[in-house]
């Protein structure tokens, strides 16, 4: 029964680490959004993700000025809640398509080029989008 109890034990303790460094990671994310939002207020933020089985997942933050131009690069990639967003530097002031050779010439993790690409897409989206107007959501494939 000591064994029984232990494991339980073992397990809610786990479970609690789980969680707070979640809330960690959630805090993280939430301030490097509110960071771009807040100094690149006339563009257009679009955020992408690519969530793998096995292996690294990541997240991409990618600002668009009004001229269609990368302001901004980050993504975010790894195993554990102590992942934070990283700079891209060499990707500002490109075009949208100068920025996706470049991502593919990169040696970035094909995650990351999948997010990258996600949050370009979501940006350019929320700019075509009618003033006022909330940009569609992307229908999740079949």
């Amino acid at each position: 029964m000591d064994y029984v109890r232990g494991a339980l034990l073992a397990l809610a303790v786990f479970w609690a680490l789980q969680l707070v460094g979640s809330l960690y990671q959630m805090r993280r994310y939430r301030e490097a959004v509110q960071d771009a939002a807040r100094r690149w207020h006339s563009g257009f933020l679009g955020v992408g993700s690519c969530k793998v089985r096995l292996g690294r997942g990541a997240v991409a933050i990618v600002v668009l000025s009004a001229d269609m131009r990368v302001c901004q690069f980050l993504s975010m990639s790894g195993f554990t809640v102590f992942t934070r967003f990283q700079p891209h530097p060499g990707f500002e002031e490109l075009s949208m398509e100068a920025f996706v050779e470049r991502l593919h010439r990169a040696k970035l993790r094909g995650s990351i080029v999948k997010a990258a690409i996600d949050a370009l897409e979501r940006a350019h989206r929320a700019a075509e989008a009618p003033p006022g107007e909330a940009p569609q959501a992307a229908e999740a494939p079949a």
